[in-house]
């Protein structure tokens, strides 16, 4: 044997390589191959486990019957000693009750509450649990200790979870905990959310002010994932205006019945290490004066943000669009962000902007990577962007991957050889169209095909115009269908064009 194998970082270094290529049953037998790789090469087989199938095949009295894992008579001492010694090389587990074979609840309660020592799984530190069956909670409990760094259970039965909570209600070492939406914490003493002091991500449902106060005078947390209703009015926080607060948070996303009661915890105070907030909303949404005082607060308050989203459900309440239209002067309060990357605005409201202003928004943010406008509720009325204000947006972002908006694309001229006036973007990938209006389905394929080669053009299964009828809507659908099957003909064709030119100009961006 080489003596470079000797090395266990190096040998660490290569199993870890063979399990990254899949190649699981290669691992499996460099354990068989030779004593000295038989310890390394099991523990990087067993870090990390996507199921509790490996380690229940270890033991020869488990079997499996029909699409059951059961175990025809009762588990020994020796039994126990194998699994544990796998299980104790086990970091990071799966747990989910969508495998074919299911395991009988004889082994999960033996699992859960055997009578020897040591228990199992003594050094796991990351658990992804979604089985939801009664039976498997007793394990799930054991497998709770302070010893976790990850406890992702977001994919629980909400039903469940308060037989889990109160096992986890004082560990240090936690990092990510991941709570599922519809379950409330509010029952949760805030003394419980002090005490995970090390706490970077928290994703879980509704909260109370006490909870958030804890939260925002965190040192660790980065990333935030709550829902606030009625019952939150920021009482505690607003003791905390003007001091610093939520310091060290780069991610928040607020998820409420109406948008009004996510936007009091953007005002307590500057958070100046924010880079992304994602604002939900299931009924109600805001007036186009209430959005414009939103992005004053949020450019007020979060000067170096990166990404804005805003998600709101209701679409076209009484007396739209009168009082819900986004102008150029709204969107003008968040020109200070001159860092932003992604924006991502799906609101009440619709939009009212042309090439111009459409211009000005790209000139603005030079590093924009993603912008789309209404691309699941749709603007419902007639958009005054045409093709060449698409154009002159692409020619002024240079790095946008995604756009997504509503477009007046009539047929364009295309007599000369570049429609899109010599600009080009390869770089983007996604193309959402919304209910834009379109005419002439051959011209316009072929103007994109120039500018945007690489695109997906997609988003036009919406149609949401007040202003059309139903036939109308699925005309513009099924033009915009031909586009998308046009498209990528059109570009083979150019490129074809381009090779027997001798010009490699489509190849750049």
């Amino acid at each position: 044997m080489h003596r470079c194998l000797h090395i266990a970082e190096l040998f660490d270094a290569v199993c870890k390589r063979v399990l990254a290529t899949g190649h699981h049953g290669s691992l499996a037998a460099l354990c068989r191959t030779c004593r000295l790789f038989h310890e390394a090469a099991l523990n990087v087989l067993y870090k990390s486990l996507e199921s509790l199938r490996p380690l229940m095949f270890c033991v020869p009295a488990i079997v499996t019957i029909g699409n059951k894992i059961t175990t025809f008579k009762e588990l020994c001492l020796s039994d126990w000693q194998r699994m544990q010694y796998y299980a104790k090389r086990v970091h990071s587990l799966r747990v989910n009750d969508q495998e074919e074979t299911v395991i009988d609840k004889t082994i999960l309660h033996a699992l859960a509450a055997s009578s020897f020592a040591p228990p199992m799984f003594t050094h796991l530190k990351r658990l992804w649990w979604s089985n939801n069956s009664a039976d498997a909670l007793p394990l799930l409990c054991s497998l709770v200790n302070p010893r976790l760094e990850w406890l992702i259970l977001h994919d629980m039965d909400p039903m469940l979870l308060p037989h889990v909570v109160p096992h986890i209600t004082s560990t240090n070492s936690l990092r990510i905990a991941c709570f599922p939406a519809k379950y409330s914490m509010r029952h949760i003493h805030p003394d419980v959310f002090q005490s995970w002091c090390n706490l970077k991500n928290l994703v879980c449902g509704l909260i109370n002010d006490a909870t958030l106060y804890h939260l925002a005078t965190s040192s660790k947390l980065t990333h935030l994932t709550i829902q606030v209703d009625e019952k939150n009015d920021y009482g505690a926080l607003m003791k905390l205006a003007g001091q610093p607060v939520f310091t060290t948070l780069q991610g928040l996303d607020v998820t409420a019945a109406r948008t009004f009661h996510c936007i009091p915890i953007l005002g307590i105070s500057e958070l100046q290490s924010l880079r992304s907030i994602r604002i939900h909303s299931t009924e109600t949404g805001l007036t186009d004066a209430e959005l414009h005082q939103c992005f004053c607060l949020i450019s007020r308050h979060c000067p170096n943000l990166r990404d804005l989203r805003m998600k709101e459900l209701q679409v076209s309440p009484p007396k739209f669009p009168v009082g819900y239209i986004i102008t150029f002067d709204i969107l003008n309060a968040l020109f200070s962000l001159c860092h932003l990357e992604a924006l991502h605005l799906d609101t009440t409201c619709t939009f009212s902007l042309n090439d111009k202003e459409l211009a000005q928004l790209a000139g603005t943010w030079l590093k924009l990577r993603a912008l789309e406008l209404g691309t699941e509720n749709g603007w419902r009325q007639p958009s005054k962007i045409t093709l060449q204000g698409f154009a002159e947006l692409l020619r002024r972002c240079p790095v946008l991957s995604v756009v997504g908006l509503a477009m007046n694309a009539w047929a364009p001229d295309i007599d000369h050889r570049r429609p899109g006036g010599g600009t080009r973007r390869n770089g983007l990938e996604i193309l959402r169209v919304a209910d834009s209006k379109v005419t002439g389905p051959l011209s316009v394929a072929a103007f994109l095909s120039d500018i945007v080669p690489n695109a997906e053009i997609t988003g036009y299964e919406i149609g949401c115009d007040i202003y059309e009828t139903f036939n109308t809507r699925m005309l513009y659908r099924e033009r915009w269908e031909e586009i998308s099957m046009l498209h990528p003909l059109l570009v083979n064709l150019r490129r074809q064009e381009a090779v027997g030119l001798g010009s490699d100009e489509y190849s750049r961006d």
